[in-house]
């Protein structure tokens, strides 16, 4: 067994525990097999998750002997086919399932679960057919439906799990899609892969949930056979290969959804015949169990659901994977699709990546040290609060090997604090509008379509004297006062928002409030004394 194999088991076994304490095991419970521990113990919320059921694949790996636990089969049979059936039974009339409040429709939730079930009711019918028996169909049958009706365009990694589901249950006669509804959407899915090879997430590319599309990817080439899904996902594996820093890690904070991790299952299956694939996953989880990686900081929900699932479904294909091989690593790199620009010190021992479409958030990888960061400004006057770390169509970027300059006018921002009102209200609507909703709230939260419209900022990034001078500008705003950001993101991701070392760190351009009556014009120099 290789060091990699020992580090994937090790923290399999450490974390199943945890996992596992998500699930109902009562099996005299009304919610046996249920994983919304909020739900059926702390009785916190008044439904389920459906989405959380994909912890289904935890269980699957107990039973197909993947994890070295001592458990009894019957036991963990019985276990398996509670949390179908507890899946099953929350589907609704119409094939919905909810998500984050009642009454959803949830496409991300139906999408996901869909692909569990249908995933590991393919494995029974070839290794224990008797658990079949057991099944409670009609749910699944509706789900399968609702996900073919349904269409998610801008979070791609939504897409392909559905695309997975219908893909794995049109081999099921029990739980088949309408036909020709696997290929609908496939065609619609392959054609949205952008030449740099991302998926768009909420309107640029985002390695976690790039990640989360490959293991879909690995799911549905292993029910069609079809080509297109591992051309993708070559694609997408040499985009993330371009993106690793001289210390090993990725650019977190250039992600279009702000997530900090990624998953394992999509880049071990297409390590076992793509080198580059190989080499991602000992680069990027090499270190798994160590404290410092990424993983530590994920919370409950996001782990037990789809990191921990990925990370498992990885044992019995790691031994498969060939041995990897770097990239060929360019001094400089301009993605002008996905607003990326790198630029790599000449002995390898740094690398510097600005986000154009994040108002030129900057990141210096160091060989051996922590990075050097800046997430840009906030700028408050009053009430209002503005920023330039937003992904958005309004900054423009002119680049070049040597240098990248973005403008434009920073985004209105808000925090929307929850309570008991809002959620009634969030539910009366819910009621009223069903799926409707989700537009609508994606477009408060997420969006903010129109927010462009505060001072106007420019940032210049130029490789000197074997360094990087930054100079920011922001036009006057007489009353208003700009700070230097914070590494948190205000735009709204649930899976986002994980602590991490790096919010410690201080930023390039220093601490302190900077009144903006006669605006703002700073540079800085890294390393210190490396300007002409």
């Amino acid at each position: 067994m290789s060091g990699l194999e020992k580090s994937f088991a090790a923290y399999a076994e450490a974390q199943l525990a945890r996992v596992l304490t998500q699930m109902d095991r009562d099996p005299d419970s009304p919610t046996f097999g249920c994983f919304d521990r909020n739900h059926w113990h702390y009785k916190m919320r008044d439904f389920a998750s459906a989405v959380l059921q994909q912890g289904l694949f935890t269980l699957e790996a107990v039973r197909a002997g993947h994890l070295a636990a001592q458990a009894s089969r019957e036991i963990t049979e019985s276990w398996c086919v509670a949390a179908v059936n507890d899946l099953s039974a929350r589907v609704g009339p119409t094939g919905g399932v909810d998500e984050y409040y009642p009454f959803e429709r949830s496409y991300p939730a139906a999408a996901f679960s869909l692909r569990a079930a249908a995933r590991v009711l393919l494995n029974w019918r070839e290794q224990a057919p008797h658990l079949l028996e057991g099944v409670r169909w009609p749910g699944l049958r509706r789900l399968s439906a609702h996900v073919a009706g349904r269409a998610e365009t801008r979070a791609s990694n939504q897409q392909a799990a559905g695309l997975a589901g219908l893909a794995l249950a049109e081999k099921i006669e029990a739980m088949a899609p309408p036909r020709g509804s696997v290929e609908r959407h496939a065609e619609k899915f392959f054609a949205s892969q952008h030449p740099e090879g991302w998926f768009d997430e909420y309107g640029g590319p985002d390695f976690g949930y790039l990640t989360v599309t490959l293991d879909a990817l690995a799911d549905y080439f292993d029910a069609t056979g079809d080509g297109r899904a591992q051309a993708a996902t070559d694609r997408a594996v040499s985009f993330l290969a371009s993106l690793l820093g001289a210390d090993g890690e990725l650019p977190w904070t250039l992600n279009a959804r702000n997530t900090d991790y990624v998953v394992p299952y999509g880049l071990v299956r297409a390590g076992a015949r793509n080198p580059l694939a190989a080499w991602l996953v000992e680069a990027l989880f090499g270190g798994l169990g160590e404290p410092g990686h990424f993983l530590s900081a994920t919370d409950d929900r996001y782990h037990a659901h789809y990191i921990f699932a990925s990370l498992v479904r990885c044992l019995p294909h790691l031994a498969a994977m060939v041995a990897g091989e770097a990239p060929e690593t360019p001094e400089t790199l301009w993605l002008e699709g996905a607003g990326f620009w790198l630029r790599r010190g000449r002995e390898g021992d740094w690398t510097a990546f600005a986000g154009a479409r994040k108002g030129g958030v900057l990141r210096i990888h160091r060989r051996g040290g922590p990075p050097v960061l800046d997430h840009g400004w906030r700028i408050r006057e009053g009430r209002a609060l503005w920023t330039t770390n937003w992904q958005s169509d309004a900054w423009r970027a002119e680049a070049d090997a040597d240098s990248l300059r973005v403008t434009g006018p920073t985004h209105a921002v808000g925090a929307h604090r929850p309570g008991p009102v809002r959620h009634m209200a969030l539910r009366v609507l819910a009621l009223l509008l069903h799926e409707r909703l989700t537009p609508l709230l994606k477009k408060m939260l997420i969006f903010r379509p129109g927010s462009a419209r505060g001072p106007r900022f420019e940032r210049a990034i130029r490789a000197e004297g074997g360094g990087l001078r930054v100079a920011d500008g922001i036009e006057a705003r007489p009353g208003a006062v700009a700070q230097p950001s914070p590494r948190q993101n205000l735009r709204h991701v649930a899976s986002a928002g994980g602590f991490s070392p790096e919010e410690w760190l201080p930023p390039l351009a220093g601490g302190g409030p900077r009144p903006l009556d006669s605006g703002l014009s700073e540079e800085y120099v890294w390393p210190p004394g490396s300007g002409n």
